[in-house]
């Protein structure tokens, strides 16, 4: 056993570690990767990079570019009453509306930001049936995963399958190759999730609302003085607290037109004072429950207007500066007027010592805010490339209608030719770019920040697994022992079925891009072995990427609402583990029939 052999086996081990623990970010995991694999010898530098220069990785970057002048001019505007419409009949009605929505547009965009602008146009449109978001977030999510497995451009996993196939002299997948086999995924998970996402979503009562006012330590809230009566006139401060035994921080008074910052405790109180304090708000209620002291509630009515005093929830977009940073290094919460209450962190709820937790795409963060850092957030969120976006339904205006219909028609070429095999994929995709540039309908530096460059690392990082595995001898290794185990009874459905089970696996505890890299050479080297074509086992090794529904860390998708829909990890496995064997059964039987061996 060569010295390269063990070491191509440690590296992946380690790599599929820290993805799985989410230690490091997956981009520095693959950039790390791709370093070791030079300073260990297992490659050299031009082998190890080469994932840069791949077309699936090129392709992938000007489909984000595609994408985003498409949701930048306005397609949700236009989709999104259509999707929500069904919400007024029934819960079936509202997920078969909003889940073949949302795939149409997965199938030929990227799905992250769909759903990531669809979360507040979806938390909305579920108080019609009087539920709760999450009966709908997690169905949202695998909505956009369905709908992206019905092309070679709906996800970045197909492109990357198809690129090490094209590496390794096989060209035969185009852009509806995997069509059927994603369709009948896309009926299927959408009459799953149809009959039985009520039953296995969590109930309201089992949510953990982020804005628990028993944990939330910090709020700032304005009270007013009405008209007092004769036995609590000239009251001070102190005895207004100490009469329903509690203490607060007093940080300002308002008496007419002067104002007092940290007025003493002794300061006695008259009809009209408002006080801005800061403590726990269960607290507070105690304080007004005295018919002559009441809270300021309307934004407009503050006298405090630049104090932080609306609450807001945010979530956190993917490819911002936001991501994989720790809070204590984030000026935001400065520059928009704004004090961090709490933060959803990976499901786990946080009120306290926060400082050091490092953001994550689909974080929610709790945001205590002025009239004028309100403001802010809003303007930040109308711009397309914002760090975050408020859980509510934003006001989804259209720049230029004639913009919209320029992108859509560049995208509808884009894939004409390459259907039509006018241009390579990679070759046509970058046209588009180009011809939405010269129009002026995006500008070169908007395209630059509309890539996702962790996507596009961990696609290099992961298209140098498949070089090394085969350089080290490793994939002889595995094919050897996995075509040993299946020569006794050599059946195209074993054989689908054993693909599609691994990469499933590894999808589940790695992540979608990273599985595939590993499984897709390994898929080849099998159908070289047994003599099959190996389409079957390619396409076995896209469905299975693609189609991620056990936990919220296999998809970025499930990422974004695993916080925004107050879910637990378990709530993922307990929906997605029945549907993801439902389809290991359907790609077994199916996948053969659909392509031959």
């Amino acid at each position: 056993m060569e010295l390269s052999f063990v070491i191509t086996i440690c590296v992946i081990v380690s790599a599929i570690v820290l993805l799985a623990t989410e230690t490091l970010g997956v981009d520095l995991v693959a950039l790390g990767v791709m370093v070791l694999w030079i300073i260990l010898g297992v490659l050299e530098p031009e082998e190890s990079f080469r994932g840069f220069s791949n077309s699936a990785t090129l392709t992938v970057m000007a489909m984000f570019i595609l994408s985003s002048a498409l949701i930048r001019n306005g397609v949700i505007k236009l989709l999104a009453p259509l999707t929500t419409r069904l919400f007024n009949k029934s819960y079936s009605g509202a997920v078969l509306g909003m889940s073949s929505g949302v795939g149409l547009l997965s199938a030929f965009i990227n799905n992250t930001p769909v759903v990531a602008t669809f979360i507040p146009i979806v938390s909305k449109a579920a108080k019609k049936l009087n539920l709760y978001p999450n009966k709908f977030l997690i169905p949202l999510s695998y909505g956009a995963i369905l709908g992206g497995t019905c092309t070679l451009i709906g996800t970045s996993t197909n492109l990357l399958v198809a690129g090490i196939a094209n590496d390794n002299g096989f060209n035969e997948i185009g852009l509806f190759t995997m069509t059927p086999i994603g369709i009948v995924f896309l009926v299927t998970g959408l009459v799953y999730l149809m009959v039985f996402g009520k039953r296995l979503l969590p109930k309201e009562s089992q949510v953990k609302p982020l804005q628990d006012v028993d944990q939330i330590k910090t709020f700032l809230t304005e009270i007013q003085i009405q008209e007092l009566p004769d036995q609590k006139k000239g009251i001070s401060i102190e005895e207004l607290f100490e009469e329903k035994d509690l203490s607060f921080e007093v940080q300002e008074l308002k008496r007419g037109d002067e104002s007092f910052r940290n007025p003493e405790m002794s300061t006695k109180l008259e009809a009209g004072d408002a006080m801005l304090i800061k403590g726990e708000l269960d607290k507070v209620k105690k304080v007004v429950a005295d018919q002559h002291v009441s809270i300021v509630k309307s934004i407009t009515d503050k006298y405090f207007p630049e104090e932080e005093t609306k609450v807001v929830e945010v979530i956190i977009m993917p490819g911002t500066q936001l991501v994989d940073r720790k809070l204590r290094n984030i000026s935001f919460l400065k520059n928009y007027h704004s004090h961090l209450l709490a933060i959803r962190h990976r499901g786990q709820r946080k009120f306290t010592d926060m400082e050091n937790i490092r953001l994550k795409v689909g974080d929610i963060l709790l945001l205590q805010t002025s009239k004028k850092g309100y403001e802010l957030l809003q303007k930040a969120e109308s711009n397309p490339n914002a760090p975050f976006l408020s859980i509510r339904e934003s006001d989804l205006n259209i720049p230029d209608r004639k913009n919209l219909f320029i992108s859509a028609g560049v995208l509808g070429l884009v894939i004409l030719t390459a259907t039509l095999n006018i241009l390579p994929i990679v070759a046509s995709a970058w046209a588009g770019v180009f011809i939405l540039g010269a129009f002026r309908i995006i500008s070169m530096t908007d395209a630059y920040r509309s890539i996702d460059w962790q996507v596009i690392f961990l696609l290099a990082g992961s298209l140098s697994f498949g070089t090394a595995m085969e350089k080290s001898g490793l994939n002889d290794w595995l094919v050897t022992h996995l075509t040993a185990f299946t020569e006794s009874q050599i059946s195209p459905f074993l054989i689908i079925a054993l693909v599609y089970f691994l990469t499933m696996v590894f999808t589940e505890i790695m992540s979608n891009n990273a599985a595939a890299a590993l499984m897709a050479p390994l898929a080849m080297a099998i159908a070289e072995a047994l003599v099959f074509s190996p389409l079957p086992l390619l396409v076995a090794v896209m469905m299975a990427g693609s189609a991620s529904f056990m936990t919220p860390i296999g998809y970025q998708t499930n990422t974004m609402v695993y916080s925004a829909g107050n879910y637990e990890f378990k709530d993922f496995f307990k929906i997605g583990a029945p549907l993801g064997i439902i389809f290991w059964i359907i790609a077994s039987l199916l996948i053969p029939v659909f392509y031959s061996f």
